[in-house]
């Protein structure tokens, strides 16, 4: 009645869609973490939302570290995998391996060949608001 249970993909447009070849290819995907590499596009879960981007919109791909240092304990790293198109950062995926992070950005990397890899300062030296 709701469509509940059904699986809906947002793409980078902002639409949904439910179309049965999206939905397969995301079923079928194999995962890392909450990335998924899928023949037809790359998908990610991100604050409850199923998001599909084509491999040919993806222009950069990065690893950015963050350290949090909790009081009177060892610091901590979360590793993000950090999308960008145009001059945009568009996802931040994060990780809690490192592995895991560098293990995805390779294999983004295979399936978008055109795509390049590491972080470019931007014009001026302030970083890009995320949008």
């Amino acid at each position: 009645m709701f469509g509940l249970g059904r699986i809906r993909l947002r793409g980078v447009d902002r639409k949904y869609i439910t179309d049965e070849a999206h939905v397969e290819d995301y079923k079928s995907a194999p995962a890392i973490g909450r990335v998924r590499f899928g023949s037809l596009c790359f998908y990610y879960r991100d604050l409850g939302v199923k998001y599909f981007v084509p491999y040919d919109y993806i222009e950069r791909a990065f690893i950015r570290i963050s350290e949090t240092q909790p009081d009177d304990s060892p610091a901590y790293y979360y590793y993000r995998l950090i999308l960008v198109h145009g001059e945009n950062e568009f996802a931040n995926l994060i990780f809690s391996k490192e592995e895991e992070a560098d293990e995805a950005l390779a294999r983004l990397s295979e399936r978008a060949p055109d795509m390049a890899v590491g972080y470019v300062p931007p014009p001026g030296g302030k970083k890009p608001s995320f949008r």
